[in-house]
């Protein structure tokens, strides 16, 4: 027991030192330091800085050698909003991954984005986001098609 109280707060160390407030609250955790990953189970709730959040049934925080977050992944009935000055996105999946330090998302599984700031809508198996670019891609690995819904401003027939 003293090894997983020592893991995580060396965890809260690492994440207080990259300036970023995380909360996480489940049923259920569990801490490995030999494997540096954290597993919280049930009613999983994680926010990031007040404004970026996740939840699902399970979630794992994997750490990197230096014990800081190297990947969030959420599992079941996964929910999400992600957003900074220039996207923000809502959206469900199966499986939602986040890659804090590359701000990328990968969500899987009857995967929905709306991305609000474009008012644009994706639908597919698999959708992957990187906030920094801004680009975004959408597969279907079944027979339903890919959806992009976007809307056009009237007056000029382009895309909003």
């Amino acid at each position: 027991m003293h090894l997983i109280v020592r893991f995580l707060l060396l965890s809260i160390i690492a994440t207080l030192l990259f300036a970023q407030k995380i909360e996480v609250t489940a049923d259920a955790v569990e801490a490995s330091g030999t494997k540096k990953e954290v597993k919280f189970s049930g009613n999983v709730h994680i926010w990031q800085d007040g404004h970026n959040w996740m939840k699902a049934n399970e979630a794992i925080v994997f750490f990197d050698d230096a014990n800081q977050t190297r990947l969030y992944e959420a599992k079941g009935n996964a929910t999400f909003e992600m957003q900074n000055p220039n996207a923000h996105y809502k959206g469900s999946a199966q499986v939602f991954k986040h890659w804090p330090k590359e701000s990328k998302y990968l969500m899987q599984g009857n995967a929905i984005v709306d991305d609000l700031a474009n008012k644009r809508h994706l639908a597919g198996d698999t959708i992957s986001v990187d906030m920094k670019s801004g680009n975004a891609s959408v597969t279907s690995q079944t027979k339903k098609p890919v959806k992009f819904i976007f809307q056009l401003d009237q007056k000029s027939g382009k895309a909003k």
